[in-house]
Formats: C-alpha cells, sequence, structure tokens
C-alpha cells in the first residue's frame, strides 16, 4: 500500500508507463481452471493506451503473451485510460464505484462515481430515494437520458459565481410551478413533499402538493421531508441550468443516500461493435477494479427459466409458464409491468419492446414509476404473459435482490421478479456466455429439476442453428452432433423451436416437478397482501 501511495506522486508519464507495464506483466496462469474455461475455444486480444504509454496482450487457453511499446494491429478491443488523476485512483487499492456507460458512438466505459449532492432524509421517512426524481429539476434532466448511454461530453473548466447561482436558484424556484401539469399532478396527488435546499449557504425550501407549489428563497423549512447538500459547485451549476449531466445513485460512508456524476474513466473501442463488453471480466485487470464490500444479509434468491414447449401431466397441451404465473398473478397484491431495458438498449428489431419486466408483491408498492412501468390489474397481467409468450420470449421468474435494490427500494421477501427474455438482447443470456466463469458460477438461474433437454443423434446433421439461439453455451458441435452442455444448459427451449429436423426434444419426468418450482418459489418471495401477515424471514 506504502509502495502504491509512492508510485501515484510520480509524474504523469512515468506513472503511466509503469503502471502499464505492471498490467502487462500480471502474473497469469494459464493452468488455472477457470482462465482455461474462460479462453476455451477463444483468442482475445488486447491494445493499451494508458495517457499516451502503449502495449498489447495476447489470451489464449493455454498461453498468454505481452509486449509494452508496440500495438497489435488486429486488436479485439483498444482500452484506454486517458485521465492520469483516474490511474492514481487506481492505485488507491481500495477498488472503485463504478458504473457502467457508453459514449455516444455507443462505445462501452466504465465511469467513476463523483458525488454531488448529499440527499438527508428526516428521521423516520423512509421513502424510496427515487422520490427525488419527482421533482421538477430532476424530472427534466431524466427526460433527456436514454438507458444505457451518455448523450453529452461533461464541459471542461466550469467557473462559478456566488450571485449567478443565486440568480440560477431563484429561476429553479419559479420554473418548478407546474401546478397545471397533469403528471404533477399525479405525482404529487394525496401527499405533500417539502425540499430544504443548502447550496453552499444559499438557502431555499419547496412545498410541492397536489394542487399547489408554494417555495422561498434565503430560508430552510423547520422540518422537511428531505435536505439536498450540493457538494460540488460546478455541478450544481450546470444542474440548475439544465445540462444533462449523466446522474446516478450513490450512497457516502455513512450510508446517506447521494447523487453523483458518472465521469468516464476507461474507454474501449471493440473492432466487433457487437461483442459483448463483459468478456472483459475475463482480464485480470478487471479485478483490481471491483470494490470490495461487506455483504449485507440477504434472503434466498432463486429464478427458473420456464419453457413454452413443454407438457406434463394434467398440465398437457396447457402452456405451462401460464398457468404458472397465474398461480402468482391470483394471489399478487400489486403488479407492475415495464418495458424491457434490454431491448430498448439493445435497439432490438426481432421483438416486442414493451414485453419487459414483471414485479408482484407488498415491495412493488414502494416503487416509483417511470414512464415506461405501470400497475397492471390481474386480468391485464394476464394478457401481458399471453402476449410475451406468443412473441416467442421465453418467461424467467424468481427473487433476485438485486432486481428490487435497482428499484432503490428494501427486499423484505414480497418482490417476485419475472422478465421475458429473448435470445439477442438478454442480459442474462450475454453474462452466462460472455463474462468470466468466476462471475457467473454461482448464478441464481437454475434449470428447472427434472427437466431433460435430448438430441436425437439420428435427426441431428449438425447445422449449428441451435448453437445461434442458445445464449448460455448450452451447446458443441462434437463429431458433426450437436451436443448439451450441462453445466450450462438452463433448460430454455429456445433450441427446441428452431431445429429445423425435430431433433431436440424438452421433457419432464412428471407434474410433481412444475408443483415443486412453485413450491420453492413460494418458499423465497411471498406476493399475498401482509396486512395481516408475518413478514417473511431470510
Amino acid at each position: 500500500m506504502v509502495i502504491k501511495k509512492l508510485l501515484s506522486k510520480l509524474p504523469e508519464r512515468t506513472l503511466s508507463k509503469l503502471v502499464l507495464k505492471g498490467i502487462l506483466k500480471k502474473s497469469v496462469n494459464t493452468s488455472d481452471e477457470t482462465y482455461q474455461k474462460d479462453f476455451k475455444n477463444f483468442m482475445f486480444k488486447v491494445n493499451w493506451n494508458i495517457c499516451g504509454a502503449v502495449g498489447y496482450q495476447i489470451y489464449e487457453q493455454t498461453k498468454y503473451t505481452h509486449k509494452y511499446g508496440e500495438l497489435l494491429d488486429d486488436a479485439d478491443v483498444l482500452l484506454s485510460i486517458p485521465k492520469i488523476e483516474h490511474v492514481r485512483l487506481l492505485l488507491s487499492g481500495d477498488g472503485l464505484d463504478l458504473e457502467m456507460s457508453r459514449d455516444k458512438d455507443r462505445n462501452f466505459q466504465l465511469c467513476v462515481k463523483d458525488h454531488f449532492i448529499i440527499a438527508r432524509f428526516r428521521p423516520g421517512f423512509n421513502p424510496n430515494p427515487r422520490v427525488l426524481t419527482q421533482l421538477p429539476l430532476f424530472s427534466d434532466m431524466q427526460k433527456q437520458m436514454i438507458y444505457g448511454k451518455t448523450l453529452f461530453e461533461l464541459p471542461e473548466n466550469v467557473s462559478v459565481d456566488k450571485d449567478e447561482i443565486e440568480s440560477l436558484v431563484k429561476k429553479m424556484l419559479e420554473d418548478s410551478d407546474r401546478v397545471s401539469d397533469e403528471d404533477y399532478q399525479k405525482t404529487f396527488k394525496d401527499r405533500v413533499f417539502k425540499v430544504n435546499w443548502d447550496i453552499d449557504g444559499i438557502l431555499a425550501c419547496q412545498i410541492f402538493e397536489e394542487t399547489r407549489y408554494s417555495y422561498e428563497f434565503g430560508k430552510n423549512l423547520e422540518v422537511a421531508d428531505v435536505i439536498l447538500i450540493p457538494t460540488n459547485m460546478r455541478y450544481a451549476k450546470l444542474l440548475l441550468q439544465g445540462v444533462p449531466i449523466d446522474i446516478t445513485h450513490a450512497k457516502d460512508a455513512n450510508n446517506n443516500f447521494q447523487l453523483a456524476v458518472k465521469i468516464p474513466m476507461l474507454t474501449t473501442r471493440f473492432k466487433d461493435p457487437n461483442m459483448s463488453p463483459l468478456v472483459l471480466s475475463k482480464l485480470p485487470f478487471s479485478k483490481s477494479l471491483r470494490k470490495e464490500t461487506e455483504k449485507e444479509e440477504k434472503g434466498e434468491e432463486y429464478g427458473s427459466y420456464i419453457p413454452v414447449n413443454l407438457s406434463v401431466g394434467e398440465y398437457e397441451n396447457e402452456v405451462i409458464p401460464l398457468k404458472v404465473f397465474e398461480h402468482f398473478i391470483n394471489k399478487a397484491s400489486n403488479i407492475v409491468a415495464c418495458h424491457c431495458y434490454c431491448r430498448v438498449n439493445s435497439d432490438c428489431q426481432n421483438h416486442e419492446k414493451k414485453y419487459g419486466c414483471m414485479y408482484m408483491g407488498d415491495d412493488t408498492k414502494n416503487m416509483i414509476l417511470h414512464e415506461n412501468q405501470k400497475i397492471l390489474s390481474k386480468e391485464e397481467a394476464v394478457q401481458f404473459v399471453r402476449e410475451a409468450i406468443e412473441d416467442g420470449l421465453i418467461p424467467l421468474i424468481g427473487r433476485s435482490v438485486g432486481e428490487t435494490e435497482g428499484q432503490s427500494i428494501k427486499d423484505t421477501g414480497h418482490f417476485l421478479s419475472s422478465c421475458f427474455c429473448c435470445s439477442c438482447c438478454c442480459i442474462n443470456g450475454k453474462m452466462i456466455s460472455n463474462a468470466s466463469s468466476a462471475l457467473t458460477s454461482d448464478s441464481l438461474i437454475k434449470k428447472i429439476e427434472g427437466l431433460e433437454v435430448k438430441i436425437d443423434p439420428a435427426k441431428c446433421v449438425g447445422c449449428g442453428t441451435c448453437l445461434e439461439v442458445c445464449v448460455f453455451k448450452g451447446r458443441e458441435i462434437v463429431d458433426g452432433k450437436a451436443t448439451i452442455e450441462p453445466e450450462y444448459c438452463l433448460g430454455c427451449g429456445r433450441c427446441v423451436d428452431v431445429c429445423p429436423n425435430g431433433a431436440i426434444t424438452i421433457e419432464i419426468k412428471d407434474q410433481s416437478y412444475i408443483d415443486e418450482l412453485i413450491a420453492k418459489i413460494e418458499s423465497v418471495v411471498d406476493v399475498e397482501e401482509q396486512k395481516e401477515k408475518l413478514p417473511i424471514i431470510g
């Protein structure tokens, strides 16, 4: 650690050279099982440019080569760290709080979070912190954003003048009067939300109500629901000016909710623009970026794909996923559906974007709904599932605490997650087929017990059609015939539908396995109304 601190003080040219040499010479154990899995039948060539210092790496299953001072003509990716302050951050040794993004040309980037607003909610007031995005100042900014993309370059050398900030604050207070807007009235229906501002000593307060808005410059309310304290005046100025800075969520050392700005640190240029950036997790360098955090106690997680081409027992000639979903829909206290952000982000041309995630249970009542999210009735939810299946999408259902956290709400065991995946955009598939096996070995998604996918070698001609739709690396062609990789196959059933020769079948031993699937899901998540029920433990 002392050596790293000393290194960080070196001049830019010397530091960038030493850091790149360290990355290139990083010990790679080609006999390691994870390494060999990651680079099985896969050669990956990497060019580096760290503040002008260049070099390359070549990864193969049983070999690793590198060279400082030269670049490959045919590299799969160029990785760049253009700013020396980010190189110094890497040497901190603590790992970084990173966020993924893409630039205007859709190049993948890793961004550091630069905190700029602390949000202190009053004691006893525990809302979804995304409630801040409903304030006119932030909702205007949200409308300028597109999921997963950075649409701007952060301005450099922004000067800050206190008189100018005061003027901008006064204008923001006046512009927040949206009482006549239908969206405003829906947002603040049956509620009062009180906000204090303290911008480097510049005070202001706002009170938002369904049919009324009031504000005052130069003072704070004695009791407010939240006080917002910008800690970076450059960003505060850009925010007040309406510049679409890329805002994300963060927490400080005391677990206070914060807003942060995404600042690109590592930029990429892939030779194949369709290559998933998740492949970068296979590189030893990626491990140095991960921030070690204390693991919170979380409840048990479990999820499973339910193939649409499966029939068994009393479910014969029935669409099994629809039957499973109806079971939970009929019990659910609340149901929320949203667009598929995987397909939106990938601009999917093969399937409808509107059939995305569906969430059920009491915890969904704490969600802050955005434009592409809505509450469904039970009848609408059944129709949603039916139409998603008809669109050729494969249902996934279960409990994922990460999904709840993604909505900025606490998972109490009453948040059932489900999504409808396509083979071209599915993030789970991209993770399993592209990321390091070290990240995917403990996946919460499991194949249904008792389910078997079989290939009839007499019918298989080795055409590879099943490989094209298998996003989980669950297929290989061996000696001219398709084979199943049981370690990776999740039984989604995509291959059954596309095989031109009917060589693949999907079977389950008996109906009890479907009943056990439902029971397993119910053991980790409860979607029923909780008014008179004990909370789920775990």
